[in-house]
């Protein structure tokens, strides 16, 4: 089961206000539209991140790549699972993807967390931008 659906998001900004974090986790996998997807302005190190409300083992995120065009902006996806007190490494895409892909990553057992984040690692000196029309997080409830 997804546990991200309707979870409160934060992009680290916002390139156009219809084009907000909580489009991430909408339950929507079809975006023939740039303006369905969560897309941050270009910077250093774009994020997205989504806030689990509980304490989850994360087994994997898969990511829905937009479908219309600038699909090889997805590249350098770093996946963390985390709460208050640390952040652990999920996993690492390096890409670039291409459009309409379905990226998956695997999170070793015991990715423990309240939240998940999703960030590019730009190269030094460079400025990305972070979109993606959907992120499905699965994972184990725990206490």
């Amino acid at each position: 089961m997804n546990i991200a659906v309707s979870k409160p998001a934060i992009l680290s900004t916002i390139f156009y206000p219809t084009q907000k974090a909580s489009n991430a986790v909408d339950n929507v996998i079809n975006c023939t539209s740039g303006l369905l997807t969560a897309h941050s302005q270009e910077e250093f190190e774009p994020w997205l991140r989504i806030d689990l409300q509980a304490k989850y083992d994360v087994i994997k995120v898969t990511i829905f790549n937009r479908q219309d065009s600038y699909g090889f902006r997805l590249h350098d996806l770093q996946v963390n699972v985390g709460d208050n007190e640390q952040e652990n490494s999920c996993g690492f895409f390096k890409g670039p993807a291409s459009e309409g892909d379905q990226i998956v990553v695997y999170c070793a057992s015991g990715s423990l967390g309240t939240y998940v984040l999703l960030k590019i690692l730009s190269q030094p000196g460079e400025m990305d931008i972070f979109h993606v029309c959907e992120v499905q997080v699965i994972g184990d409830f725990k206490q």
